[in-house]
């Protein structure tokens, strides 16, 4: 049996392909980034697709980043339990 090619849903044209994408995320001037995150994303529109659950692991990891940056610029660090 053989998988159909996905297209995408945003322009309708372009095919997904598997890539490891960086998302930034801003808060209060600060900027985290987090690189490696797998998603499908059209080869035509650049349109990223995530796996399901993958926006509440990323919030997750951006809030702790934050946390971890708040407190580098304070001058304290602090485990986040």
């Amino acid at each position: 049996m053989e998988l159909k090619e996905k297209v995408c849903k945003a322009c309708r044209v372009g095919k997904l392909r598997r890539h490891e994408v960086v998302q930034k995320f801003e808060r209060e001037g600060l900027e985290v980034r987090i690189e490696g995150i797998p998603a499908m994303v059209c080869e035509k529109c650049s349109q990223a697709y995530f796996p399901p659950g993958m926006g509440d692991k990323l919030s997750v990891a951006a809030d702790h980043l934050f946390t971890l940056s708040e407190a580098k610029h304070a001058g304290e660090y602090r485990a986040v339990v």
